[in-house]
């Protein structure tokens, strides 16, 4: 397996290495957040000097985060199910997407309602009106709070290798359409059977507008079994 043998080389590093390795990475897949929203509205993607510092401290820990769970594997602690079977992908792949949706609405939910935890949230709201720097604008503590869920969540099960690579696109795009100005989602989205209960960009826009509803990341049926959805 190409993905198993290109780990495998990546355990010859230190860890300095690694760590401007996935600095590298990780800044990547920032440029190319950005690159996306500014074909898709490029009047609103201007990134403000007093948001500069956020960003830059979120792609560091984004690239802590990443480190460790190299780590983790590396020690045997974090499993990976290198198998192509496409019944494993597509089984894995929902279920960490809607395990990772329950635990960030949870984690979501408790940091707008626990008082020590809201004057650390409130940094993402400083935005009301959304950008993709919006994305990146995020108090380290909460950041790294969810890299600890994602890495919490892929080392209690073996996911597919494959799962997880495209559960990370699909947290990247899902990201950057819910911080958009612009909602990306057609009128037929929101009254289709199958993709209603779906987050999108003005959902979580609404968020941002009003605090105290609509927490979900992936859909909105945490929302409407908690009643807090609008």
């Amino acid at each position: 397996m190409i993905f198993q043998s290109w780990l495998q080389e990546l355990s010859q590093y230190n860890l300095l290495s690694l760590f401007i390795f996935f600095l590298i990475e990780n800044l990547v897949l920032i440029l190319l957040s950005i690159v996306l929203a500014k074909a898709i509205e490029y009047d609103n993607t201007k990134l403000n000097k007093t948001d500069r510092k956020w960003v830059l401290s979120t792609l560091i820990c984004n690239a802590l985060i990443t480190l460790l769970g190299f780590e983790l594997y590396r020690y045997e602690i974090l499993k990976i199910d290198f198998s192509p079977s496409l019944l494993s992908i597509i089984t894995d792949t929902l279920l960490l997407i809607v395990v990772m949706d329950f635990f960030m609405f949870v984690f979501h939910f408790l940091a707008h309602y626990l008082k020590w935890f809201y004057p650390i949230h409130k940094l993402h709201h400083t935005h009301v009106e959304t950008s993709v720097y919006s994305l990146y604008v995020l108090h380290p503590i909460e950041t790294l709070g969810f890299g600890i869920i994602w890495l919490f969540s892929i080392t209690i099960f073996d996911f597919n290798y494959l799962s997880i690579t495209i559960y990370l696109i699909l947290n990247l795009l899902y990201g950057i359409f819910g911080h958009l100005k612009k909602d990306v989602f057609p009128d037929i989205w929101y009254n289709n059977h199958f993709t209603k209960w779906i987050s999108t960009t003005k959902f979580h826009s609404n968020h941002h507008k009003n605090e105290s509803h609509n927490y979900g990341f992936y859909f909105t049926i945490w929302d409407k079994i908690f009643k807090t959805i609008i």
